[in-house]
């Protein structure tokens, strides 16, 4: 088996189990209050599995000034994880779109 592939089926191996999501020390939520919003923000996000990191795409809806809870799907599985702010960039091919794109528009918007 090539080193490629052996490193492609260990992260797919790793990915099944969670993540590691920050703490609820780390949050620290009573000194950085958690803000919302929708539709969600379209996101590239490195999560860390037990020996291995993986970039997905997901998306966020929660955040505070140091952190943000990504919510991104594995196969089937949706799941949401808190990652420091620094690990998540926004997805470049959704930054030109204006904000009527990247939500359904009802009939009465058309």
């Amino acid at each position: 088996m090539g080193d490629e592939l052996s490193k492609a089926l260990h992260a797919r191996y790793s990915k099944r189990a969670q993540p590691f999501g920050l703490t609820l020390e780390e949050l620290d939520f009573k000194n950085f209050p958690v803000s919302h919003g929708f539709p969600g923000i379209p996101q590239k996000a490195w999560l860390r599995f037990p020996n291995c990191a993986e970039l997905v795409d997901g998306e966020v809806f929660a955040w505070t000034a140091k952190a943000a809870e990504v919510r991104w799907q594995d196969g089937p599985m949706t799941y949401r994880t808190w990652v420091w702010a620094s690990a998540v960039t926004r997805r470049d091919e959704i930054n030109s779109r204006t904000l009527g794109e990247r939500t359904n528009r009802d009939s009465n918007s058309q």
